[in-house]
């Protein structure tokens, strides 16, 4: 162990470095749930726990380097225009190679440079920019495209956060570019609602036009006889259908998205995406899997006898998560901490009328939330009443969807009365088209409020900075410890904030609505 990380273990273990940790947790909490910043720090307290986080920020593993941006994270609502705090903030995140987050966090970050960082910094902007645009790959995102690149097969996992997409794209601009365009690639996806997202961002970003992204698995006539090369975005059946095709190009790269569904016990799905996998496999094609933040990332080449060394599980998050737990059938909440000790608050989740619309206004503010809800009545019912309290919203966006809805569902369709309020529901029956049009809407904060079934969650890629949990079950079952992180893992955007926050909320005593808090908060405890 060198000296430096025998400086990081040290402060890992300090019982000084806890209590600022809880200290300042309690102070986000305290003003995240009461709106009220009266928790100070004193100025040695100040100055000791930001030390703390630049000694940690030095670690090569992910616990210290985690810790080190909690703590900046946790800090900066409070501390964002002090110029000791930005010093050191641009220091940390240069050390993480998280110039994403240093760009919201700093907003003049060569004012603040000392030697050291300003060299740091070129280093990292050289040699981990991004090919083909702007950007900088984060530390771990640079270490995994770089190993992926040395390997025909590959596996990797890391949280909801981390970057799996952008990581996708840039290998495929990277194969495009290095092979000099000769191979035909796939993109393989768990659901039809992915196709269309997927689709639409390769095009976005594949600037080749010897190159087409195609949904389907028939290729036009038009297209084969001008010799072109494809990206194709495909579900398991639709993959199955182009390889029963021996007409169609043959395919060299396949990238599995959500990859955990292959072997998932719950989804009747899962030996469909298998057997698409294994025909793909039989024809030599390159196979790359991407899945959640899973321990085990390995278990999918070992599934298609790939050798189990080429992968990689990323356990360094460039988003930062405060988890809570608000209880209204006991009239308390409290706060999962990092050092493994609740704090408690035996004032909240008191109940008073329309307490679950003041909760979401009170928590979600001006920000983008999204509440989980789990069934579609639940979902249709919370929606409603919560917007009723809201007033009306003007804006040309939301009333070409309402005139949308108006002819393709009723003119008196529940999700109307929503969207005039700037909120939306989402679940699967409705029309693919009104989906994306309400997605779209979100994204873009035309409305901050989204209520949903886990079709969202597991159809798209929307996260927000505060995810409601109303149930902790999909259907029947209760969350599985990945369905879990799966869903809360999108609470904080990467690019637009810091941190994110979800809230664990226990209404009614109801089947799967967090009815053994005991039981079912280990999942939110542990962050396994």
């Amino acid at each position: 162990m060198t000296w430096l990380e025998t400086r990081v273990h040290r402060a890992l273990i300090d019982p000084y470095l806890n209590e600022l940790t809880r200290k300042l947790e309690y102070k986000y909490a305290h003003n995240f749930l009461y709106q009220k910043d009266d928790i100070l720090l004193s100025e040695k307290e100040f100055d000791d726990v930001l030390r703390f986080a630049d000694i940690l920020s030095r670690s090569s593993e992910a616990e210290g380097r985690n810790k080190a941006y909690k703590i900046i994270s946790l800090m900066y609502d409070a501390y964002e225009d002090d110029m000791q705090f930005q010093y050191y903030v641009n220091a940390i995140l240069t050390k993480l190679g998280n110039f994403i987050s240093l760009n919201i966090a700093v907003e003049k970050p060569e004012a603040v440079d000392t030697i050291e960082t300003a060299l740091e910094k070129q280093i990292k902007q050289v040699y981990q920019k991004v090919p083909f645009n702007d950007l900088i790959f984060t530390d771990p995102q640079y270490k995994l495209f770089e190993a992926m690149k040395d390997s025909n097969h590959y596996s990797f996992s890391g949280p909801t956060s981390f970057g799996k997409s952008f990581i996708m794209d840039a290998f495929i601009q990277h194969i495009i570019t290095e092979r000099h365009g000769i191979d035909n690639i796939v993109v393989l996806v768990p659901t039809r609602a992915l196709i269309n997202q997927v689709s639409a961002r390769l095009k976005r970003t594949i600037l080749d036009k010897n190159y087409k992204v195609l949904v389907h698995p028939v290729v036009p006539m038009i297209y084969r006889n001008r010799m072109l090369k494809y990206v194709f975005v495909f579900t398991p059946e639709r993959l199955i259908a182009y390889l029963g095709e021996k007409k169609n190009p043959v395919i060299n790269y396949m990238f599995v998205d959500e990859a955990h569904k292959i072997i998932a016990e719950k989804d009747s799905r899962a030996p469909l995406y298998y057997h698409a996998i294994l025909l793909a496999e039989r024809k030599s094609i390159k196979l790359y899997f991407a899945s959640p933040n899973i321990p085990n990332a390995y278990i999918f080449l070992q599934l298609f006898e790939k050798s189990i060394d080429e992968q990689m599980i990323i356990k360094e998050s460039p988003v930062a998560q405060n988890r809570f737990f608000i209880d209204y059938i006991e009239g308390n909440g409290r706060m999962f901490t990092e050092t493994g000790e609740d704090i408690i608050f035996d004032d909240l989740g008191k109940k008073e009328q329309d307490y679950k619309g003041k909760l979401l206004q009170k928590l979600g503010g001006s920000c983008k939330n999204i509440v989980y809800c789990n069934t579609v009545g639940d979902t249709i019912e919370f929606a409603l009443e919560f917007s009723r309290g809201l007033p009306e919203q003007k804006d040309i966006r939301i009333d070409s969807l309402i005139e949308l809805i108006k002819s393709y569902i009723h003119k008196d369709y529940f999700l109307i009365d929503c969207l005039k309020k700037g909120v939306a529901f989402h679940f699967g029956r409705l029309p693919q088209r009104i989906r994306e049009r309400v997605e779209k809407l979100f994204e873009d904060k035309v409305i901050d409020y989204i209520f949903c079934t886990s079709t969202l969650l597991e159809g798209v890629n929307l996260p927000a900075k505060n995810i409601f949990i109303f149930s902790n079950a999909i259907g029947n079952s209760k969350f599985s410890d990945v369905d879990f992180w799966n869903l809360a893992g999108r609470a904080g955007r990467l690019s637009k904030e810091l941190s994110g926050n979800i809230i664990c909320v226990r209404m009614e005593e109801k089947k799967n609505r967090w009815d053994n808090p005991n039981k079912d908060l280990e999942v939110v405890r542990n962050k396994k």
